[in-house]
């Protein structure tokens, strides 16, 4: 995990990412407004890190799964396919598509959803929003 944020910080990732010393930190870094944008303008990290880190699945992160549903919880999707569904006003969510990554997302019921990356075919009941 330490190979990877000083990796990280070699390209430019701000220091506040030494902080992320556990699985828990390290996937709420990944999922930030902040490491979000590191990591998708670095396409960072490779996929081979991604397919080490075995506790991924546990925070939302699925690495190379196929046909997977997931619903009303943040993802992010690596080598992945998967359908996921939105809905509700209890809160927005958030979608990460890398490495290949390909989701049908359908919204219903005022869903917010914001999507990062590229891989995503929606499906809106009229009612969802999409942050960009």
């Amino acid at each position: 995990m330490y190979e990877v944020i000083n990796k990280a910080i070699e390209l430019g990732a701000c220091s506040n990412s030494l902080h992320a010393d556990n699985e828990r930190k390290l996937a709420h870094l990944f999922f930030s407004p902040q490491g979000v944008e590191f990591c998708l303008g670095n396409n960072f990290p490779p996929l081979e890190t991604f397919r080490d880190f075995e506790f991924a699945e546990k925070y939302g992160v699925y690495v190379d799964k196929q046909d997977i549903y997931v619903s009303n919880r943040d993802v992010a999707l690596i080598n992945s396919n998967a359908v996921l569904s939105f809905s509700g006003t209890e809160r927005s969510y958030k979608v990460i598509l890398m490495h290949g990554a390909k989701a049908d997302i359908h919204l219903e019921n005022y869903a917010v959803v914001r999507i990062e990356g590229d891989g995503a075919k929606v499906t809106n009941d009229g009612t969802g929003v999409i942050l960009l």
